[in-house]
Order: C-alpha cells, then sequence, then structure tokens
C-alpha cells in the first residue's frame, strides 16, 4: 500500500471512529463531522473565540456562531466571558465531555504501546519526525 493511502485510510478511520463512537448512545445529539471539528478545535486551544474558530478553518464569522450556539445548546461547549473585554467569549468544551472524549484515544494509546514495544527507539523517532513532515505541510 502506498503511503499516501495508508495516511488517507487512516484518517478516515480515526474520524469515523470518532463519530461512531460520540453518537453511540446518541447522547451528544447526533454529532456532525462539522460539529467534531469545532469540538476538537475549541479542546485543543486554550482561550478559544469565535474569531480563532472563524480563522483557523476559513468560515465565516457568522457561520461560526451558529455552530457554537448549536454546541452550546447541546451542552457541549461552554462561553466564559473575558474578565478585560466583555465583547469576547473564550470557548471550551465541557470537562465531562473532554473526558469522554479523551477516552476515545484509549486505541490509540494501546496502539502506540505496541509500536513502542516492537520498534526500536531510533525507529519511532524516525517515525515520529516523518509525521512532523507530514504536519508541517499541512499547515
Amino acid at each position: 500500500m502506498k503511503l499516501i493511502h495508508a495516511l488517507d485510510q487512516f484518517y478516515y478511520e480515526q474520524i469515523l471512529k470518532s463519530l461512531r463512537e460520540m453518537n453511540h448512545n446518541n447522547v451528544y445529539g447526533n454529532l456532525t463531522y462539522n460539529s467534531l471539528l469545532y469540538m476538537e478545535v475549541i479542546l485543543y486551544n486554550e482561550k478559544c473565540t469565535a474569531s480563532f474558530l472563524a480563522d483557523t478553518l476559513h468560515v465565516a464569522r457568522s457561520a461560526v456562531t451558529v455552530k457554537v450556539n448549536e454546541l452550546v445548546a447541546k451542552g457541549i461547549v461552554t462561553k466564559t466571558p473575558c474578565s478585560t473585554d466583555k465583547r469576547v467569549n473564550y470557548l471550551s468544551v465541557r470537562p465531562e465531555i473532554a473526558e469522554d472524549y479523551k477516552q476515545l484515544d484509549v486505541s490509540l494509546k494501546q496502539a502506540i504501546a505496541e509500536i513502542e514495544d516492537r520498534f526500536s527507539a531510533s525507529e519511532v523517532a524516525s517515525f515520529v519526525a516523518m509525521l512532523g513532515i507530514i504536519r508541517k505541510h499541512h499547515q
């Protein structure tokens, strides 16, 4: 299998796995891919704002407002007003939702543990460097 196909397949399977697991019990109101994407950006960026989301995802601020309000209504995201500028709201994923979401990484952590057991430290370092190259070209 060519590298590009392996990466595409890995990405596809990760996204589907996340969506299936988050929607398994319909607890979160059947999240869409876009909702999951917004949630991840908010989760992994401290002091995330609607403007940051719009700039990061290259979408209109009005579209961000609609999606953020949907996530707030579903109880997934909270807004906290900035203490110095009341026009700014910081977005965060509710802690219990974040914990649920991070539990989805259990299988990935198991795979990483197996990789670290089966491959040498230099092979793992090479793989990490390869992923760094891919990230650099995706940014």
